[in-house]
């Protein structure tokens, strides 16, 4: 794992090759520190190709080997340690998925019947109310509905009240989504 100042002189310069010389030259020893720390050699070579082209990216601030090796060991130990935090995460988010697992899918079945009720009921809105009700819920306002399809604001109020009337009474037999349906609309 020796480079020169000569080297770093070159890089510092923008010179491909002396990069190139560099890169081989130190590679093994910082691909080798890296798996030492993350445990992963794929992931390992990844963060070294990383911290070798921020380094490219700042290498006229170098004028010693030492300042390099130096730097690029620290670059290597930030993303390891990242990379260990950030798989520790998706692990406990894994492990909490697979420990409340009937509860997690169960939960997601529920949540997509609900969505599912609620759009086929509004499908079954005449076209104008079902474009109103549409863009309500994608959060937009009265105002800007009327504005949007060149209707009066006492129209959009009169739909969107008769709308919700629909809804209420083909999701009666559903009242929790009566309880969302009125957040949406009177919100």
């Amino acid at each position: 794992m020796h480079v020169s100042e000569h080297t770093i002189s070159k890089v510092a310069k923008g010179e491909i090759g002396a990069f190139k010389e560099l890169y081989d030259s130190l590679f093994p020893s910082l691909a080798s520190f890296a798996v030492q720390l993350i445990k992963d050699k794929e992931e390992a070579a990844d963060i070294v190709q990383e911290a070798l082209l921020v380094y490219w990216n700042k290498r006229k601030e170098f004028e010693t080997p030492d300042g390099v090796k130096s730097f690029l060991y620290k670059i290597i130990k930030n993303k390891g340690l990242n990379y260990i935090r950030t798989n520790k995460i998706h692990l406990k988010h894994h492990e909490y998925i697979k420990s409340n697992e009937a509860f997690y899918f169960k939960d997601l079945i529920i949540e997509e019947e609900t969505v599912k009720l609620v759009l086929d009921a509004v499908n079954d809105l005449p076209p104008q109310t079902k474009n109103i009700i549409e863009l309500i819920m994608k959060g937009h306002k009265v105002k800007e509905i009327a504005e949007t399809l060149d209707i009066s604001v006492n129209t959009v109020k009169s739909l969107k009240l008769r709308a919700f009337q629909k809804l209420r009474e083909n999701l009666k037999d559903h009242y929790f989504l009566l309880f969302i349906l009125s957040r949406i609309f009177f919100n």
